[in-house]
């Protein structure tokens, strides 16, 4: 009897650990803590502190949006969806990914995939150049509503300029997209492995937090024929 094709798996998360990690100024730092051990209690239990948008995370519309969906509303069938996987790595710093960046693909794009932009900004991970990532156009991100995508990820801290939590102009993309029920997946990494012309289905898949405004995830795809 034959064995089973295995699926090949590509890791889209960053390890967490307690140091080597970027935060956005204000978020919660990771830690880990042993609180119970084998030799004292029969069993090693840790303590973990974390921000809802530490690491590799999904963003919910009511991170942005005052009453909307919380991450344990969101609807998990988009998030488990066939990536469209654009390539965006020359890009330098501080640049725009534009509609112009993403039309090539434009035919593909619909409310059954999942956008994933790879700027290969991940290399910088931890590091001071991380957080002066390129970042969406609010001009692309309309296009990408317009043609019903609802997610879209990407290897940098935020789809926006900045981080800051401010008022106006301010994390626009951010709030026109969540704003219109469509999910942000950040701080993907490892996204250049699927661009080997290959189709990847990818796992976003929250932690079911109620009431958050968003979770940490372990991002994956897999292509089913890939040796």
């Amino acid at each position: 009897m034959s064995s089973p094709t295995r699926k090949k798996v590509v890791d889209l998360s960053h390890q967490l650990a307690p140091t080597g990690l970027s935060y956005c100024a204000g978020h919660p730092t990771f830690t880990s803590e042993p609180v119970m051990s084998l030799v004292g209690d029969g069993s090693n239990v840790s303590r973990l502190t974390l921000g809802s948008h530490t690491g590799t995370h999904l963003d919910a519309p009511s991170h942005f949006i005052e009453g909307a969906a919380t991450i344990s509303d969101v609807d998990l069938s988009s998030l488990v969806a066939p990536a469209v996987v654009v390539d965006v790595r020359r890009k330098e710093f501080h640049g725009t990914i534009t509609w112009d960046d993403i039309a090539p693909r434009a035919e593909e794009l619909n409310p059954d995939v999942a956008l994933l932009l790879c700027t290969g900004w991940s290399q910088h991970w931890g590091r001071e150049e991380y957080m002066k990532s390129p970042h969406l156009s609010k001009e692309a991100a309309q296009k990408i509503l317009e043609r019903g995508v609802r997610v879209v990820g990407i290897d940098v801290f935020s789809v926006d300029a900045d981080c800051r939590e401010e008022s106006g102009e301010t994390n626009a993309v951010h709030r026109l997209l969540l704003g219109n029920g469509v999910l942000i997946v950040e701080n993907l990494t490892n996204v250049e492995a699927l661009l080997d012309g290959s189709a990847y289905t990818v796992s976003l898949l929250p932690l079911n937090l109620e009431g958050c405004d968003g979770s940490p995830i372990r991002a994956v795809a897999w292509c089913g024929g890939c040796n």
